[in-house]
């Protein structure tokens, strides 16, 4: 079983330098600031199997990350094994298919030496469904604190995002559920 927690950096200094998505208090605070913007959110994701971690507190921050997870899932469902920037610093996040029920999952540098901050053999279908829900909860809390209403970005309105990043997540659900019954 899977456990997948989001945490959003705060942009004030304190003991405390995250806010679970399922702190409602600390979020209002943190959506509140005065430099809080919706277009790129600092975070952390934590995933847990079966009670052991899989990604840490000691795996990177990034921005925008549950993007750089869905973008992963998509090309790993379209066939292909993956490695792909995490966040927007030299990090990478890898997906290989082992056999048709596993799959190796990583964080590593994109350096030399490779450091890996995550490596673990997951149960494919579980490890992909659960990612979703998460990403899921995050862009529906984002709705419901209303983070990005009256945004305008260019020719479309920002607040549009996250239903859309919704849609694009049960698009991936159903194909998930295509390429794994």
């Amino acid at each position: 079983m899977f456990k997948i927690s989001t945490f959003l950096e705060k942009t004030n200094e304190g003991e405390e330098s995250y806010a679970s998505l399922d702190d409602s208090l600390k979020l209002r605070e943190i959506f509140d600031h005065r430099k809080f913007t919706p277009e790129h959110i600092q975070m952390r994701i934590t995933i847990k199997y079966n009670n052991q971690v899989v990604v840490g507190f000691d795996v990177p921050s990034g921005l925008d990350l549950w993007s750089d997870y869905m973008v992963a899932i998509e090309q790993y469902l379209d066939g292909e094994n993956v490695e792909r920037l995490y966040g927007i610093d030299p990090y990478l996040i890898k997906l290989v298919s082992i056999n048709n029920n596993l799959l190796e999952f990583s964080i590593v540098g994109d350096w030399e030496p490779v450091e890996v901050f995550a490596q673990a053999v997951l149960p494919e279908k579980e490890f992909l469904e659960s990612i979703l829900d998460g990403a899921e909860h995050f862009w529906e809390t984002l709705i419901d604190y209303k983070v990005f209403e009256e945004k305008e970005i260019g020719k479309t309105t920002f607040g549009e995002e996250p239903k859309l990043m919704i849609e694009e997540i049960e698009k991936l659900r159903k194909k998930v559920k295509t390429l794994f019954n």
